[in-house]
């Protein structure tokens, strides 16, 4: 039998609705780990906002910032940053409207601008790690991604390069992820690092953001919470993040 790779979006997936990872998740990893099946998240989070996931689980494998990133036993093994020239003509079209931008590290958060009382309730959502406030660390830092914190009717206000694909996490927030990346890409990359063939992945989430996962994965598999359009992407769905869909998922494919 082939190298096999699980992989698993964080958010409404792998945490259920009060954040927390359910007892037959647990259970089910690492039952999976012991038949020597990679592991691996799969998440817009940055290695800051991932850790205590990655810790948890004690995983070595992980794609963050919606595939900007891979590291295969804790290795980065691929790598794709945002342009400092559109990057800072984004930001400065952001400052003229007074939207809130948050870029991201590999490692950690950088406010470019002290956040609003709204744009810190939209962090505090998924736990956010403590932020820097650094103004002009796009300028000298490499950005593998951001976040901006707006309503979709001030979305005409902001340039839209064709390097940038802006992807809605929620009603007021927005991640700026490169074009021609996703989470697919980042997969890809640790799938071929960890020597798993494409037909050999399963992929698991629920959000937007991981449409491009559930599509190319060997098997994807939609969360019974995911929306009806993110399920048209996937082969199969499981029940929801309260309601044991991971042990439910893997179970229905014959993986534990």
């Amino acid at each position: 039998m082939g190298a096999k790779l699980a992989v698993f979006d964080i958010d409404d997936t792998l945490l259920d609705t009060n954040k927390k990872l359910l007892p037959s998740t647990i259970t089910s990893i690492e039952k999976l780990k012991q038949q020597e099946i990679n592991v691996a998240i799969a998440t817009g989070r940055n290695y800051a906002m991932a850790k205590d996931v990655i810790q948890e689980l004690d995983l070595r494998d992980f794609v963050l910032c919606n595939g900007s990133a891979a590291f295969a036993n804790h290795e980065q093994v691929h790598q794709h940053t945002l342009s400092r020239e559109n990057m800072t003509k984004l930001i400065d079209a952001a400052d003229r409207v007074h939207i809130d931008i948050v870029v991201e590290s590999i490692d950690g958060l950088h406010a470019h601008s002290h956040p609003s009382m709204q744009t810190q309730e939209v962090l505090d959502t998924f736990r956010a790690p403590e932020m820097d406030y650094d103004p002009e660390y796009h300028l000298t830092h490499d950005v593998y991604q951001a976040m901006m914190f707006y309503d979709v009717d001030q979305d005409k206000l902001l340039p839209h390069p064709d390097e940038f694909s802006f992807v809605r996490f929620h009603e007021r927030g927005v991640d700026i992820i490169p074009k021609v990346g996703s989470k697919a890409q980042g997969i890809a990359k640790l799938a071929q690092a960890l020597n798993v063939a494409p037909a050999d992945v399963v992929a698991f989430g629920d959000g937007q953001n991981d449409r491009e996962m559930l599509a190319s994965a060997g098997i994807g598999i939609a969360m019974g919470n995911a929306s009806d359009e993110v399920k048209t992407h996937a082969d199969r769905v499981t029940t929801d993040c309260n309601h044991d869909g991971i042990a439910n998922g893997l179970k229905a494919i014959g993986w534990i």
